[in-house]
């Protein structure tokens, strides 16, 4: 195989490390968009070279070249991919498999805990409940029928009544936008691909910022936004959020006062068109890879080939 087959490693790392900036330099929406578009299609051909890397060793195994009747001296003298490469590989995507199994599992009972406690409160899908706490908390809890957004008693009394519009308004677009998904899908793809680890925070930030940026729209001022974020996260000591919820004050509280206080970011179409290009350099290498190894196959299982019999044990 060519150097094709080894890009979408190296693109995959590239997007991991600028995932981060990338959600400070972009307008809020469109990184959460940009990243969760990227970050599936660079897991995908993550794991898709990694299978055609595997192949290469499978295919010399006499029965499985038997199978396919191809001839294991042409394969391996017209494919230079290392014995140890190839391992290494097949080492990888099974590990990768394990580990986006247990995610799968895990986001799916996380998805049940917060369905099991939206359907359990009073209100209107996507209204709010009030629970009678003195901790400062508020959250919104995704779920089919529209979610509930979660405030204490102890959170109103932190706040004044425009503060308390600002928060309710960063809840309620978490779930008019289904943030919980874009982060379900940035979780999955770094589960896929560990090169891609820092990019679930990331989307986090972003989609946090995305809603922090509506809810400034909504009440029609920053410095109230980024006063009622402060407020909120200093009368409150961070706890864990049930399973998917979405905390208003639990994620990288003093950026996104910083970024508040500041005008609203420009677009960038040169970081955007970066970032298209990168993805389109994956998509590229992985569909030669798989194109070339399409080749290698016919070329081994050509009439001119050796059979792969002559190699297999009686």
């Amino acid at each position: 195989m060519r150097i094709e087959v080894y890009l979408p490693l190296l693109t995959s790392i590239v997007l991991g490390l600028a995932a981060p900036r990338l959600s400070r330099w972009l307008p809020p929406a469109t990184a959460t968009r940009a990243l969760v578009a990227a970050a599936p299609l660079s897991a995908v051909s993550t794991a898709y070279v990694l299978a055609l890397l595997a192949w290469t060793l499978v295919v010399q195994i006499p029965m499985v070249a038997g199978l396919g009747r191809w001839s294991i001296h042409v394969w391996d003298s017209a494919d230079p991919v290392p014995y140890p490469v190839a391992l290494a590989a097949a080492l990888a995507l099974a590990f990768t498999a394990l580990r986006v199994a247990r995610t799968v599992i895990g986001h799916h009972r996380a998805m049940a805990e917060v369905r099991h406690i939206a359907e359990g409160l009073d209100g209107e899908p996507g209204g709010l409940v009030v629970v009678d706490d003195v901790s400062p908390k508020a959250f919104a809890i995704p779920s089919k029928r529209g979610g509930r957004v979660v405030v204490s008693t102890g959170m109103l009394n932190a706040l004044t009544p425009a503060e308390q519009r600002v928060l309710l308004a960063h809840e309620r677009t978490h779930l008019t936008h289904r943030h919980h998904l874009y982060r379900a899908l940035a979780d999955g793809a770094a589960c896929a691909n560990p090169f891609l680890t820092r990019l679930p925070r990331a989307v986090r930030y972003a989609s946090e910022r995305w809603a922090d940026e509506e809810a400034a729209t909504a009440v029609g001022d920053r410095a109230l936004a980024a006063r009622a974020l402060a407020r909120a996260a200093l009368a409150s000591v961070p706890r864990a959020a049930p399973g998917a919820a979405m905390g208003y004050h639990l994620a990288d509280v003093p950026a996104r006062v910083q970024a508040l206080l500041r005008p609203r970011q420009s677009h960038r179409p040169v970081v955007i068109a970066l970032l298209v290009g990168l993805i389109a350099l994956t998509l590229w290498a992985s569909f030669n890879a798989g194109h070339d190894t399409e080749s290698l196959l016919e070329l081994a299982g050509s009439p001119t080939a050796a059979p792969c019999a002559s190699h297999c044990p009686a």
